[in-house]
């Protein structure tokens, strides 16, 4: 039934894409950083335009067709986040959406277990551009070879972004600094400007250019391109700082567990000012790499890092073993059976001015741990086969008595829909 409905809906959005016709349609895809992209080339074309865009996370198909629904005859842009778990997920997607511009931000290792190479991902990538046939526009992040290789075959109309003055759109003088949030310099078409952003880590800088790019293709001024990326707040999830009644604050990176955007989190939490550096972390997403070799992995470049360590799960005695041998006091890693456990301990080990990096596992849902920071917890599942945060789970049942504790606009949103991907 559920089967059958989804082709249903797959149908339905398939011919009222059609009927809206003088809506310009922009796919988003890449490994990372999608979410946060649509989020602010959303909110950046809202300035100006009415737009319609993916809510949340959810770029499912289920999710895109529904996306794709809600847009009506005056809405001037439509902005889809489009991603894939399994090959053929864009092709379907290109024949759903018959996007007008596509914006591809990387290629980077996720869901290893269907895509076991860099070039399986670049594939699936280019798919998205199958109903394009030379119409239309790409924008790419020139720094990517295989997005690049993607381009060099497309027909139609290319425009880059990177952090070369050979691209069309590039930036310079990139800083981020925890406290301080991601600002650089960027410019195009001879005009510079300085981007002061609300993003928290380099890594951001690519994803802030395309959603400047596509403003500017879209018939913004730099100025108001500009503007409007600022305006943008972090995601949930996704390296969102999430102040905790003790002073502390948790970077909450909980949403993608790909190595990769660990190697992204631990450059952010290398540079930054805190008055100790700290990382909550069960395992990595990559298959095929056995349990010893990830452990060994997560401990020794944790002990680059971090002051304090927090490994739980059924290996964390092994990353924590492998923290110590790469010279971290043994007084500063701790491994715990569960989340429950971690998050009590750092409950009373938590003190101001702290910065705590929370990483996941495919299924470990690490976010418990934050929310434990404000009471009791009632799930107690270690592992979790729900695809969303904890934040939209009635599962959670967080009883939440210490929220009054930290101001209004960064409190935890237990059940809020932002928390679905």
């Amino acid at each position: 039934m559920a089967k059958r409905f989804g082709v249903v809906l797959s149908l339905l959005a398939f011919v009222w894409r059609r009927l809206m016709f003088r809506t310009t349609f922009i796919a988003v895809t890449g490994s990372l950083g999608k979410t946060t992209t649509t989020r602010m080339l959303a909110t950046t074309l809202a300035t100006r335009f009415p737009i319609n865009s993916t809510r949340g996370a959810n770029n499912s198909r289920l999710g895109l067709t529904r996306s794709m629904l809600r847009t009506r005859p005056g809405h001037k842009y439509a902005v889809l986040e489009v991603g894939t778990k399994r090959p053929g997920a864009l092709r379907r997607a290109a024949w759903l959406v018959d996007p007008d511009m596509v914006v591809i931000l990387n290629v980077a290792r996720t869901h290893l277990e269907y895509f076991p190479t860099l070039d399986d991902i670049a594939a699936e990538k280019e798919t998205l551009l199958s109903r394009m046939k030379g119409r239309g526009t790409l924008i790419v992040n020139g720094d990517d070879p295989r997005v690049m290789w993607i381009a060099s075959r497309f027909s139609g109309r290319v425009r880059t972004f990177g952090m070369s003055d050979r691209f069309d759109v590039w930036a310079s003088d990139v800083s981020s600094r925890w406290p301080s949030r991601l600002e650089f310099a960027v410019h195009a078409g001879g005009e510079s400007r300085r981007v002061r952003t609300q993003l928290v880590g380099e890594q951001w800088v690519l994803g802030t250019m395309a959603a400047i790019s596509v403003a500017l293709e879209c018939g913004m001024d730099l100025d108001s391109a500009v503007k409007g990326a600022e305006q943008a707040q972090p995601y949930v999830g996704r390296m969102q700082p999430a102040p905790v009644p003790s002073g502390a604050v948790f970077l909450r990176d909980d949403f993608s567990p790909s190595p990769d955007s660990w190697l992204a989190a631990l450059r952010v939490m290398a540079d930054a000012d805190a008055n100790r550096k700290m990382v909550a972390i069960s395992d990595l997403d990559h298959p095929g790499v056995p349990v010893e070799e990830r452990m060994r992995t997560i401990g020794q470049t944790s002990a680059k890092v971090m002051d304090v360590a927090i490994f739980f799960g059924e290996h964390g005695g092994a990353a924590a073993a492998a923290a110590i041998e790469a010279g971290m006091k043994p007084e500063s890693v701790h491994a715990f059976p569960s989340q429950r456990e971690a998050g009590q301990f750092l409950r009373g080990e938590l003190r101001a001015g702290d910065l705590v990096l929370l990483r996941p596992s495919m299924t470990d849902k690490p976010e418990r741990i934050y929310y434990t920071q404000f009471g009791e917890v009632g799930c107690t599942r270690f592992h979790c086969a729900l695809t969303h945060l904890c934040d939209a789970c009635p599962q959670l049942r967080p009883t939440l008595e210490k929220i009054a504790e930290v101001p209004p606009d960064v409190r935890p949103q237990w059940h809020s829909p932002a928390g679905k991907p």
